[in-house]
């Protein structure tokens, strides 16, 4: 996949997060239209009290893969809890007929993303899988609060 089309499915893939976020109430900042290509995190996402920094992973694979290395997840973790926030990883599989969106917390992304690389040999280009995390955007509030 040519750099330009990677662009287009993250783009595409932050616009379904955003509005499944926005869909279940929460009121939603782009940060990558902030700062343009934000480091740790894609999406604020904000509903009473509660905070999310969502890091935003999208793919077109029929099977749902997604490239995730545990040590940004731990580092999104991390600035999350120092910013009194919770750390949350969307994965949107974009298809033509339909999207899936699925929300995980960051921390059980990286254990995930350890644990298939542990047990690999050579170098694993897929970390996760859509059928690893559960939560629609309306069923948010069991791991996050």
């Amino acid at each position: 996949m040519q750099a330009a089309e990677k662009m287009q499915v993250g783009e595409r893939a932050e616009e379904e997060a955003e509005a499944a976020l926005a869909a279940a109430g929460w009121e939603v900042i782009n940060l990558n239209r902030l700062a343009k290509n934000f480091r740790f995190a894609d999406l604020l996402a904000k509903r009473g009290a509660t905070r999310l920094l969502v890091q935003v992973k999208g793919t077109t694979t029929d099977e749902g893969k997604f490239g995730a290395l545990p040590g940004p997840a731990r580092a999104l973790h991390e600035l999350a809890r120092h910013l009194d926030a919770q750390a949350v990883y969307a994965l949107v599989r974009l298809a033509a007929d339909g999207s899936v969106v699925r929300f995980g917390t960051a921390e059980n992304a990286a254990a995930i993303a350890d644990d298939r690389t542990a047990n690999y040999r050579g170098t694993l280009r897929y970390h996760l899988f859509i059928s690893d995390f559960e939560h629609t955007a309306a069923d948010l509030d069991e791991i996050v609060c």
